[in-house]
Parts: structure tokens; sequence; C-alpha cells
């Protein structure tokens, strides 16, 4: 074990020198952006809480801009409230079976009960890897099962890692597949973690009397290379986890995983690097730049306010009053000319200032601040087809954040899925999908994905546009053009693109009822405009049938 512990932390020194120029990157941003998270030179620790950490900050710009990034990222992908993601069968003979569906539908509604359980805090930590994603390009966080005091499950609990902890690796098709988590315990904390599986140094810790000592420990999450699947212990499972005492430099706990249990995702990747750069690394210049000008027009305006004085030789014995209000006695010589001048006549701030307004607008631009602006910007005369082009547009501009699907939000349903299972919530497999290998496929249906598909709608409008003229010159070809696009396929499009809710739908019984009644209240009205003429016609036969009887 000592060999392997050697070679472990070996493999460590190794990837903690590939990732070197990005944590002095990562530092960077954080104290202009992401302050709270400035700990990428103490390798993710805390160096003292409470400690001051924006004395690199003179403009807020980017700070701001962050939180309306996050605000845009979350709403358009995984908006609260909303189920943004639903687990369907991955065969597509099951999706006819409508028990089959029901279940899938099933489990949908309990997996989004556990997110929004409010004790797992999937809101919050999934927030703190968002601003880790936009500021750094990279984001890890790690769901877990929740138990209480007598070891029965609670549900799930989130955990958003910091990613100056977390050191990577690529398999051969550009997935993380190789998770070292860098992190500190107290001996106590060990003790209650692992209890008598804990390493020597822990227990060494608390013989002495020492449970507050800071101890080091690796936690190494990788594929393992002796998997067994016919086995049902650590070996049966395809991730293998460890962990090890760097002080003691012995592996103390072996492990396993049946799917990767924290989920690392990149915003944007370059193919020749391992690690993410995100949106307000690619403006980091235009950061400091405001940084820097905010503290050249601060400067500016105390010196406008109260500029430096020029007083002669003879003066340095006198008190010059300076502040409001205040007399200098001296300040005027016999002819009542001023004995003090101004160093600097007053600045232009001007030019500044449209720079500095300039590299605002670049930094808010790069976190789609701007679309906060479309609805202020609309005006009552803008048509159906500019108001789908400009939401097509949106999806256009935060197309980066369909990567998420895959490096983010897939994983973690996996994860979810086995932890559902592991509490026994998929006991209820129908036997179809338990056939199937209980295979499942997510499907997106998030204000992002509704706005990728609004060139659809913009089309069906111009199309619609188009064709206006000449349904006004030939009425006849409106139900052509109707005949071409039925209006209950049109309408659900667009009830889809827009948002309305599946639930304000009308299923197949009500649609039916909806049907008959409008057939029947037809039927009625055609016997109410034709009751004056039955009428009519009853009278004229009854008087013909007098008449007749009359003249035999």
């Amino acid at each position: 074990m000592m060999e392997d512990a050697t070679e472990i932390m070996r493999q460590q020194g190794v990837m903690e020198t590939d990732r070197s120029n990005f944590e002095s990157q990562w530092q960077d941003v954080a104290e202009h952006v992401l302050p709270r998270q400035a700990d990428f030179s103490t390798g993710g620790y805390s160096r003292t809480q409470g400690m001051r950490r924006t004395t690199r900050i003179y403009d807020e710009t980017a700070m701001l801009a962050l939180d309306h990034g996050c605000a845009v990222f979350e709403s358009y992908t995984m908006p609260r409230g909303a189920r943004w993601q639903s687990l369907a069968p991955r065969d597509d003979a099951l999706l006819n079976n409508r028990r089959v569906r029901q279940w899938y539908e099933l489990k949908t509604s309990q997996l989004f009960a556990l997110r929004s359980a409010a004790s797992c805090g999937f809101a919050e930590q999934s927030h703190e890897s968002v601003a880790s994603l936009l500021a750094f390009g990279n984001q890890a966080i790690t769901p877990e099962l929740m138990r209480d005091n007598k070891g029965r499950y609670m549900g799930l609990y989130y955990r958003s890692e910091h990613i100056g902890q977390l050191y990577v690796r690529e398999n051969a098709w550009g997935r993380i597949d190789t998770i070292h988590r860098k992190f500190t315990l107290t001996a106590r904390q060990a003790e209650q973690k692992w209890g008598d599986k804990a390493p020597e140094c822990v227990k060494r810790a608390m013989r002495d009397n020492k449970p507050e000592e800071k101890l080091e420990f690796l936690q190494v999450v990788r594929p393992r290379a002796d998997h067994d699947e016919t086995r049902a212990d650590k070996r049966g499972k395809p991730i293998q986890s460890l962990y090890v005492s760097t002080r003691d430099k012995v592996i103390f706990d072996e492990g396993g995983y049946r799917v990767m249990p924290t989920i690392y995702s990149r915003f944007e990747k370059s193919p020749t690097e391992t690690y993410g750069r995100g949106p307000v690394m690619n403006v980091m210049p235009a950061i400091r730049g405001t940084q820097e000008m905010a503290k050249d027009l601060i400067t500016m305006v105390e010196l406008a306010a109260k500029p430096p004085l020029l007083a002669t030789d003879d003066m340095a014995d006198q008190l010059i009053r300076y502040f409001a209000g205040g007399i200098t006695y001296g300040g005027l010589d016999y002819d009542k000319n001023p004995m003090l001048k101004q160093l600097l006549d007053g600045a232009d701030l001007a030019p500044a200032m449209a720079l500095l307004d300039q590299s605002r607008a670049v930094i808010k631009r790069a976190l789609w601040e701007d679309l906060f602006q479309v609805r202020q910007e609309q005006k009552t005369h803008v048509s159906a087809t500019d108001v789908m082009e400009r939401a097509s547009e949106k999806g256009v501009l935060l197309s980066p954040l369909g990567r998420q699907e895959t490096e983010w939000f897939d994983p973690m349903a996996a994860r979810e899925i086995d932890l559902m299972w592991e509490m026994g919530l998929l006991d209820d497999m129908p036997p179809e999908v338990r056939e199937a290998g209980g295979l499942f496929q997510l499907m997106y249906d998030n204000p992002l994905r509704r706005a990728q598909m609004a060139d659809q709608a913009a089309g069906f409008f111009r199309t619609l546009e188009g064709a206006t003229p000449l349904m006004q010159a030939k009425p006849a070809l409106v139900d052509q053009f109707l005949t071409q696009y039925p209006f209950d396929k049109v309408l659900a499009g667009l009830a889809r693109i827009n948002g309305v809710p599946a639930s304000w739908e009308a299923d197949d019984d009500e649609k039916a009822a909806s049907k008959e009644a409008m057939a029947q209240q037809g039927q009625t009205q055609q016997l109410l405009e034709a009751a004056p003429v039955v009428s009519k016609v009853a009278t004229d036969l009854a008087r013909l049938n007098g008449g007749a009887g009359v003249a035999a």
C-alpha cells in the first residue's frame, strides 16, 4: 500500500505542476470578480476566515455583472420551480407503452422533489457552481445521500466544490474520468468521518489531545483497473475511490461508486488543454482596466475637490486652514492678491468616463447583461416575427451554455438516479424497463432550448406574412394555407416555444368532450336558425291540408 500511495502522490505532484498556470489566472480573476473564492494561492483553503478580500476592487461592475450572468444562466438552463429536465425510455418501443411513460414521469417528479427540498441545498450550491463556471470556466458539484442519526435516508444534499482543491484528467474521448481532491480536516472531523479506519496521524493527534489540528488528505476517484462486474463488493463498482494521508503517505480507505460522484464541467475548452476558461477570463483585460481607471478617477475627483496648494517659502510657519468655512490669515498680500494658488487646474473627466463606460459595456456583454434590455427596448409596433427572431438571437448568444447538458446536467442526473436506486425509489420499475436494463435518456425543456427553437416560430410567421397579401387577394387560399399548416399543430408548437405549461393543455378526453359540445352547440344553432323556416313550412302545409279538406 505504501508504494501505491507514493505513486499517487507523485501523480498528484505532476497534476499540480500542469495546473499551476491556471491557478495564477484564477486567483487574479477571484480577487477582481469573485473574492469569496480567492483561495487558489493556498490550494483552495481559506487563509484566515473573515479576512478582507476586496482590497483590489475599486469598480464593482464586474462583480455585479457576474451576478447577472448567473441569473441568466440559471433562468435559461435550470429555472427554479420548473421541470427543465425529464427522464424518458431510451428504447423507442417503450415510448408507446403508456405505463412505462407514466413510470418515467413519476421518477422525474421524484427527482425534482428531491432537488427542491429545502434541506438539500440544490439552489444555493448550484448557484455557487454557476458563479465558479462563469468566473473560472470550471465548476464541480457533488450530490450525496443525506441520512439521519440512525442511518435512515432523508434525501439528497449537494456540495459545490472549490476547484482549487480539484485536479482532473481526461479520458481518450475528452471527458473527465479521474479527479484528485486535496482537502483538510481537523483530527476530530477525520475521526468522525472514518472512525477506526482513520490513519495514524489522526489517532496520534487525538492521543496528544490536539483534536483541532488540521491534517491534509487526498481523495482519488478514477476508473477501476480490476473491475469485475460479477462481484458485489467494491471491485464490482467501475469507479474506484481511494483516501490517502499525505502525512503518513499511506492509503487508509478504499471504496467505489457505480457512477462518478463529483460532476466536473468546463464552460469552454481548448482541445490542447484540460481545464476550461470562462467568459470572465476572456474580458480580464477590460476588468483590470476598469479598476485602474476607477482608481485614477477617484484621484482626479479628490484633487478637483481638494486641490494641492502652492505657497511662498516665508509662509512655512503659517497655519493654513483648508476646510469648509475655514479662514487662512495671511493668505492675501497687502494688494489683496492671493498668497496661495492651486498646483493643478481642473481636469476634464469626460474622456476618462467615456473610456470607462466603454470597458464596462464589454464586461456586461460578456455576461449577457444586455439580454435584460430586450423587453425595455421593445416597442408596441414590434411584430410577432420580430419577437421570435429576437428570441432566436438569444438562443444563438447563449449557445455555449448547451455544453453543460453534456458535462454537467446529464452526469449529475446519472448520479442522482443512482442514489435514488440506493434509496429504493426505483424498486417499482416496470418489468419492461428492467428487461431493457433500466436505461434512460434525458430530455430538456428549458428556456434555452425554447430560445434555440424560436427560429422555427419566426419562420412560420415570416411565411404567414408573405402569404397574407395573397390570401387577402384570394380568400380561398386561407383554407389551403390551413390545410398545409393545421392550426392544432401550429398552436401546440407555438405554445411549447413560448413556454406554456403542458399541464394547461387539454388531454384527449377533454378535447373529445369539447368537440362534442361544439358539435351539439352547432346542431342547436342550426335548429334555431331553421326553426322559423320549419314553422312556416308546417303552417303552409297545414293550410294546404285544411284547404283541401274544405274543397272535398
